[in-house]
């Protein structure tokens, strides 16, 4: 059973893209909560801004970097062996970059750094501002109340955009690229061939040379 859900986790895009946010923004929560508490103890109670600000920069330098990680495990490593056709098609398919992949993941949770900033440092800070929850134990409660508050909003957000814009498709259901076909099955069309109909064989001029499209075919008079 664990095989199984993690070649379901590395074959679902929209499965690894939103596990991999939560965990890491748990993971950075987690992490984070002490030395909030720490800046917390040093900073005056009435600058409940400031502390919910810095807050946000801690808790974003261990997001990216667990994410950056989990992003690797799902989509580039390759520690079980396939049991189904899917799981085949999804080890030979043709996976883009690493670093230009996670960072199109990155650049769509960015856009959205608004919305979270929003609702985790300014929850956080009405929590101390209203409720009281300005030091110790209780600014822990407010810093993850806000923030897990955040990370939920934002993954049904990043999910309706990652569909859109087609970030969240798996591997090998993509579009060919040349040389590529999905699934890393065999070689896809030469999209710079095209077909002689005076010959009848695609790609070929009647000296038997492939033809590029551009280059005249000589025809006979």
């Amino acid at each position: 059973m664990p095989g199984r859900l993690f070649r379901l986790y590395q074959r679902k895009r929209i499965i690894n893209i939103n596990v991999n946010a939560v965990v890491a923004g748990l993971l950075a929560i987690a992490l984070a909560m002490f030395p909030v508490r720490w800046i917390g103890d040093l900073i005056d109670k009435d600058q409940a801004f400031l502390k919910s600000l810095l807050a946000y920069g801690i808790d974003s330098v261990f997001d990216v970097a667990v994410y950056f990680a989990l992003h690797w495990v799902a989509n580039h490593w390759n520690p079980l062996r396939p049991k189904s056709e899917e799981d085949v098609l999804h080890q030979k398919a043709d996976k883009p970059n690493y670093l230009r992949d996670v960072a199109t993941v990155q650049a769509e949770r960015i856009a959205l750094v608004p919305v979270f900033a929003a609702v985790s440092i300014g929850g956080m800070w009405a929590l101390q501002r209203f409720a009281g929850w300005d030091s110790g134990g209780m600014l822990k409660l407010a810093f993850v109340l806000s923030f897990v508050t955040g990370i939920v909003i934002t993954r049904v957000l990043h999910t309706i955009l990652g569909l859109w814009t087609g970030t969240f498709v798996d591997h090998h259901q993509r579009e060919p690229t040349y040389g590529h076909t999905p699934g890393g099955t065999g070689p896809a069309h030469d999209p710079f061939l095209k077909e002689d109909c005076s010959t009848g064989t695609p790609g070929l001029g009647r000296d038997g040379k492939p033809d590029r499209a551009g280059e005249p075919i000589e025809r006979a008079s």
